[in-house]
């Protein structure tokens, strides 16, 4: 039996539809499902009257496939208002993970080696930006290996400077002063040049310098990077000097100790000192089923430091 030529039309028409779909769907980034509940529930930080500022290294983002899940989830339960993020790798996965945010706008540095990149992700309900983000000292490569970002806006009224860094790594606990190869001499020399920064730039503002700073603030003067933030006490204050100096439990690394800061200066230290503040390392791995090798496997070997401050 023959077949009437406008039904042969028809059917190839649906044909090539339906093969043309097929083509365009293998082109678009397809998230997972996420799981019935968040991860992470239970865990509560941020709070409708208070102010709270996260860093937080995501070693390399993404590790896997459910990297941006775990992320989204974890950012939604801990609800700050600004979090600055290092080793953000893929500029797709950090655009992924903004757009799971409801209410949320990011943004992305994209010149760092091997696209370790920093990051910013803020509140749109809470915190207006001044301008977009920008980095600083982008010739500084010495001191500087990842060009410190920052984020000027406004918070309560109040107008804020957040700067992200990621530190040069590694140490030996000696300075070899002078010597730009050293990588302890090239953190002191990156603290010297944001001091410069904050007293000629931004003298008496609201500053916030936090990140993965690669160091420890408990070592003796003589091999302590950040000696110089230390010598100000009237300029400076590390928030999160109570983790440093406390228990492991509280410690933001797990191999070797303390090493992601926020530094706040003398403008915020009436906020810091006021009841309701808080500074805390997120313990994110104590609510995964099987604690640190899920976390380690698809999100970090850093924790959060977090920071709350009351309006």
């Amino acid at each position: 039996m023959s077949v009437p030529i406008r039904i042969l039309i028809a059917l190839l028409g649906a044909a090539l539809l339906l093969s043309g779909c097929g083509e365009s769907d293998t082109k678009q980034i397809v998230e997972p499902p996420p799981p019935d509940a968040n991860r992470f529930e239970g865990l509560t930080f941020g709070t409708a009257d208070s102010f709270e500022i996260v860093t937080w290294n995501l070693h390399n983002f993404p590790s896997t496939t459910l990297s941006v899940e775990y992320a989204a989830q974890a950012l939604r339960a801990i609800d700050a208002d600004i979090v600055a993020l290092q080793e953000i790798v893929s500029g797709a996965r950090f655009r992924a993970l903004d757009d799971s945010l409801a209410g949320w706008s990011g943004y992305r540095s994209t010149g760092a080696p091997a696209d370790q990149n920093l990051a910013l992700l803020w509140k749109d309900a809470t915190v207006a930006p001044i301008g977009e983000p920008y980095e600083i000292y982008t010739d500084e490569y010495d001191a500087f290996p990842r060009s410190p970002l920052v984020l000027e806006c406004v918070v309560a009224g109040d107008t804020l400077l957040v700067v992200v860094n990621h530190f040069k790594a590694y140490d030996d606990n000696v300075i070899d002063f002078g010597n730009p190869e050293d990588d302890e001499y090239r953190r002191v020399m990156a603290c010297a040049l944001l001091d410069a920064w904050i007293r000629d730039e931004h003298p008496g503002a609201a500053v916030i310098v936090l990140g993965d700073l690669n160091d420890k603030l408990i070592d003796p003067p003589a091999y302590n990077v950040f000696q110089l933030w230390l010598d100000a006490p009237e300029l400076y204050r590390f928030a999160d000097m109570p983790l440093a100096t406390g228990p492991s439990s509280g410690w933001s690394w797990r191999y070797s100790g303390h090493l992601d800061h926020i530094l706040v200066t003398s403008r915020l230290f009436p906020a810091v000192e006021a009841a309701g503040s808080e500074v805390r390392t997120l313990r994110l791995e104590s609510y995964l089923e099987n604690a640190w090798s899920e976390y380690e496997t698809h999100l970090s070997d850093h924790l959060p430091v977090a920071l709350k401050l009351p309006f």
